[in-house]
C-alpha cells in the first residue's frame, strides 16, 4: 500500500474521532469547557490537508492507484458530509442550514452515480478544475465555521464577553456566506461534470 492511499485511508479514519468530540455535548449545552468541539476542529483540519497531500504523492511519486483513485472522493464524501450534517444537527452553534447539507450531499451521490455508469462504459471520471473548486469552497466554509466555533469555546470558557462580543458581529453571516459559496459551487461542478459525460449517459 502506497503512501498517498495510506493518508487517504487515514482520512476515512479521522471520521469516528471528529464524531465523538464534536458531538461530545449536546447543541444547548454551554461552550464554556467544551473543548471537544476544539478537539474535532483540530482533526478536520488535519484530515482536510491529507487531502492534499495524498494527491500531490501519488502524482509525485507516480503512486497513483486503483484503490488510491477509489478511495479518495470516498474519504472527502464521508469527511464533508459527516461535518455537514454534525453541524446541521448543531445548527443553532454553526449556523448550518439543513439545505445546504441537502445540496451537497445530494450533488456527491449523483456525481458517483456518473461515475459509475462511467466506468461501466470503460471511462473513469477524474476530478475537474470545477470539482477541485468544489471542494476547496466546501473544505474553507467548514473550517471557517468551526474555527469560529473554537473561537466562541476559548472566549465562553476564559469569560471574555468583549473579544466574544466583537467576533459574533460577524460570526453568522460570515459563515452563511461561505456556505452560500460552497453550495453555489458544488451545483456548478455537478453540472460540469453532467456536461462533459452526458454523452455517455444518453446512450
Amino acid at each position: 500500500m502506497t503512501l498517498a492511499t495510506k493518508l487517504t485511508l487515514m482520512r476515512v479514519v479521522c471520521i469516528p474521532f471528529f464524531m465523538i468530540a464534536f458531538l461530545w455535548r449536546g447543541p444547548n449545552d454551554s461552550l464554556a469547557g467544551d473543548w471537544g468541539k476544539v478537539i474535532a476542529t483540530f482533526i478536520f483540519i488535519v484530515a482536510a490537508i491529507t487531502d492534499y497531500y495524498d494527491g500531490y504523492l501519488a502524482r509525485r511519486y507516480k503512486q497513483i492507484t486503483t484503490l488510491g483513485r477509489f478511495m479518495d472522493p470516498i474519504a472527502d464524501k464521508l469527511l464533508v458530509s459527516t461535518a455537514l450534517i454534525s453541524m446541521v444537527e448543531y445548527r443553532n452553534l454553526t449556523f448550518t442550514a439543513g439545505y445546504i447539507a441537502i445540496i451537497i450531499i445530494a450533488r456527491e451521490f449523483a456525481v458517483t452515480g456518473l461515475r459509475l455508469v462511467c466506468a461501466e462504459k470503460g471511462k473513469v471520471v477524474d476530478a475537474s478544475n470545477a470539482g477541485k473548486l468544489k471542494t476547496t469552497t466546501q473544505l474553507t466554509a467548514i473550517i471557517t465555521a468551526l474555527c469560529f466555533l473554537s473561537l466562541r469555546v476559548y472566549f465562553e470558557t476564559y469569560q471574555m464577553a468583549e473579544a466574544n462580543t466583537i467576533l459574533m458581529k460577524f460570526y453568522a453571516p460570515a459563515i452563511q456566506a461561505l456556505m452560500l459559496i460552497a453550495a453555489i459551487s458544488t451545483l456548478y461542478s455537478g453540472y460540469d461534470y453532467f456536461k462533459k459525460n452526458w454523452n455517455l449517459l444518453d446512450q
